[in-house]
């Protein structure tokens, strides 16, 4: 419950992102929401586009808030081309998420992985020395119960993962408050986990995409980004983006009047 709130917080304040993009690289660009979406962004990609030749944007990454937006959108902008009796080259379109994928990582667990060496942790320990987190022993302590809370734990991971966070760092990013001492019981089993993984040659799923967003990368030939009409990105994604925005052009396209522009913030989050 707490990492739950902890990335509504993140995700209402913009928090659990220390990269601010250069003004230089990053633009806003407004589509009236008096009009449906889908044409005004198939005419934004293709603005400088007279249709005497295929249309290219394979060097674009395009950032839409879900996978159906994206199949949309392709297959919008292959009706516009071939009204011009023309093909096209699409531009990558990803979900926010997949920004801090990095997909040439080929040590990061896998979810089955992930869980066995939770339930390994949880089945090694004393539970005696984790009362925190363990005030009382359960019923039975076997690998279902530890599988069940292993799943549990992956899940919390995940949240905390959301904005930058990992268990171990909760207890400093929030000061003192009545579960500091539970939190750091957690960051230790947390770091005895890791410790699991490492030893079979595996880094742990969240602790990658920390990574990845701490330095991404885009894949070859891709040369601009275009965050388009998203409104609630993942903190993380957007740290992501805002160290690539130091070297690529980024175009964050906001689906409102530009009246309104002075209620979202630089990367096209409605202020609270």
């Amino acid at each position: 419950l707490l990492a739950e709130r902890s990335g509504l917080a993140l995700r209402r304040t913009g928090r659990g992102s220390s990269v601010v993009a250069s003004p230089a690289n990053l633009r806003r660009h407004f589509l009236s929401w008096e009009r449906p979406l889908l044409p005004q962004a198939v005419a934004y990609l293709a603005a400088d586009w007279a249709g005497g030749a295929p249309l290219d944007l394979s060097n674009v990454l395009v950032v839409v808030p879900t996978k159906q937006t994206g199949r949309r959108l392709r297959e919008a902008l292959a009706a516009h081309a071939h009204g011009f009796q023309q093909a096209v080259f699409p531009p990558r379109v990803i979900t926010p998420d997949r920004l801090i994928v990095d997909e040439s990582a080929q040590l990061v667990a896998t979810p089955l992985e992930s869980l066995l060496g939770w339930a390994q942790v949880l089945g090694g320990i004393d539970l005696v020395d984790w009362r925190e987190v363990f005030p009382i022993d359960p019923p039975l302590r076997n690998f279902a119960w530890a599988l069940r809370l292993a799943r549990q734990l992956t899940k919390l991971q995940a949240s905390l993962a959301e904005g930058g966070l990992t268990m171990g760092m909760v207890a400093g990013r929030a000061g003192d408050f009545p579960e500091t001492e539970r939190w750091r019981q957690l960051g230790a089993l947390e770091k005895l986990f890791t410790q699991r993984l490492a030893a079979s040659g595996r880094i742990d799923a969240q602790a990658g995409k920390l990574a990845a967003a701490q330095n991404p990368k885009l894949a070859a030939g891709l040369e601009r980004i275009v965050i388009l009409a998203t409104p609630d990105p993942l903190p993380l994604a957007i740290e992501a983006v805002g160290r690539l925005a130091s070297t690529h052009p980024v175009d964050v396209v906001v689906f409102a009047l530009e009246g309104e522009s002075e209620q979202f913030d630089h990367w096209g989050r409605p202020l609270p």
